[in-house]
């Protein structure tokens, strides 16, 4: 393969489908490439926001109701506390990641991007982006390759000062959810995320600084979620990612 493009967007996943399509709306041509194969999935809280919606409406994807769960807001839940946060007129969204991700897929397909998946990227050269089958040449590259962007320290961009990890973990549960918001659970080491998905199922994520901490172990500090969902069958196996917050270096006024 040595194909040529406008732009070659480094990562397949939403941030990066999301950029190829209104690129390639804008007139150019766009070649998006990813080791993976979709449906990509990744551990996440799986709530779209009133933004997120909007802003994949304009780039004309639409996720139907029956797939997945509206809420209304969210609630933030610290032992006997609640506070609830709605979003007036406007709704959030719970959908499984894959299902978002085939939703884009199929869209970047419809606008003409080219999609070239199961080609790693190994690196950068003078004529573009080189991946395992061959070299993307491209007058422009976007890295949407995470957080830890090989395409980002391959262009001298790698500015962080401090680098501090996340450790999520979710599975879904077959069980009615029992708020039309979505909830944020705070302990005092981690916190948890409950999001509707449908009728009869949640998605449960912890995130936390302990690599250790699975989720079983982690709604410990969270009792009445524990309870909530006692005895409800688990719809999938537990996944794992790392998250990250980067601070980045303070440049100095040019003179």
């Amino acid at each position: 393969m040595n194909s040529g493009c406008d732009v070659c967007v480094v990562g397949g996943g939403p941030a990066g489908l999301a950029a190829a399509i209104a690129l390639q709306l804008r007139g150019l041509q766009v070649i998006v490439a990813d080791g993976l194969r979709p449906p990509i999935d990744k551990a996440c809280g799986e709530g779209l926001m009133p933004d997120s919606l909007s802003t994949l409406e304009a780039l004309g994807i639409v996720i139907p109701s029956g797939l997945g769960r509206k809420f209304l807001g969210i609630r933030f839940v610290d032992k006997d506390r609640r506070v609830d946060g709605d979003f007036g007129d406007a709704h959030g969204l719970g959908v499984r990641r894959t299902i978002l991700h085939e939703r884009m897929v199929a869209r970047a397909e419809a606008c003409g991007v080219m999609l070239r998946w199961g080609a790693p990227v190994i690196g950068l050269n003078h004529d573009g982006v080189a991946t395992t089958a061959g070299t993307i040449r491209a007058r422009w590259i976007v890295g949407a390759d995470g957080a830890r962007s090989r395409v980002r320290e391959w262009a001298g961009l790698h500015a962080s000062l401090h680098y501090r990890r996340r450790y999520a973990y979710r599975r879904h549960f077959r069980i009615a959810p029992w708020s039309p918001r979505m909830e944020v659970h705070w302990g005092d080491d981690c916190q948890a995320y409950v999001t509707p998905l449908g009728a009869s199922q949640v998605c449960v994520a912890v995130v936390s600084r302990n690599p250790q901490l699975r989720l079983d172990a982690a709604l410990d500090a969270f009792p009445e979620l524990r309870a909530g969902i006692a005895g409800a069958r688990p719809l999938s196996s537990e996944r794992g990612a790392v998250t990250s917050m980067h601070s980045l270096r303070q440049c100095r006024p040019c003179r």
